[in-house]
């Protein structure tokens, strides 16, 4: 599968303030379009912090997508933060202060128009709530920190998004974990290429007690190793 990694921006993340709920919605609609999340990091709205992340981080994933600092007050440090981290010059961007300008007309103002001062040779990404754009620039995707608005901005690139699906197949079962854990180990030791989770529930209206998600790159391999389980542990769904 391909990979990503999430940066959260914001200090009302780290106070509790806000709940994050950015890095939830990219991780599901990622894993369903065959893109494996990684890592996921919040950081504080500190210039330095976000700079060397990207610096040092943005090339160890296929995607990187940064959610969140992108607005027009002086807390908002996400645009510079990434030039500098892939040492680009931060310059006015023509397009983007062509739209600020027609959104916000007699209201336009310098804070206002420094969403436009984007890393030379970014693309951007249309904002169809509030018109201010995000910008990708090499595998790095920077969107407005509010949910309703990153989703929006997700969907108008979310073509670009492509990789390979894993096969998934789910066994509910009711026994605790540590009465299946020496079939799981059994199974891993099998087949090596499978990915087996084991998930405890403990909301009794569900009907289970353990949930095993089985997944690989094929679906036969995912077949073989749910059959291979269930015949060590005589367990079924």
């Amino acid at each position: 599968m391909k990979t990503a990694q999430i940066l959260i921006v914001g200090d009302e993340i780290l106070s509790g303030r806000t709940a994050d709920t950015n890095s939830h919605y990219l991780a599901k609609a990622l894993y369903v379009r065959g893109i494996r999340v990684k890592n996921i990091q919040i950081l504080p709205d500190n210039l330095i912090l976000i700079s060397q992340w990207v610096h040092h981080n943005h090339s160890l994933t296929d995607f990187t997508f940064i959610c969140g600092g992108i607005g027009g007050t002086p807390d908002d440090l996400t645009r510079e933060a990434v030039a500098r981290g892939l040492e680009i010059p931060l310059e006015r961007n023509a397009d983007a202060e062509k739209i600020l300008n027609a959104y916000y007309k007699e209201t336009t103002n310098a804070d206002r128009m420094s969403m436009a001062d984007l890393p030379r040779g970014c693309e951007l990404i249309e904002n169809p709530v509030t018109k201010a754009p995000g910008f990708k620039i090499k595998n790095i995707y920077v969107f407005a920190g509010i949910p309703q608005i990153m989703k929006a901005m997700f969907e108008k690139i979310q073509h670009q998004i492509e990789g390979t699906p894993l096969s998934e197949k789910v066994l509910n079962i009711n026994v605790g974990e540590g009465e299946i854990a020496q079939f799981m180990k059994v199974v891993n030791k099998e087949f090596p290429l499978l990915e087996l989770g084991s998930y405890p529930n403990l909301e009794t209206d569900r009907g289970y007690r353990t949930q095993l998600v089985f997944k690989a790159a094929d679906k036969e391999t995912v077949e073989n190793a749910l059959e291979r389980f269930k015949s060590l542990s005589g367990l079924k769904d």
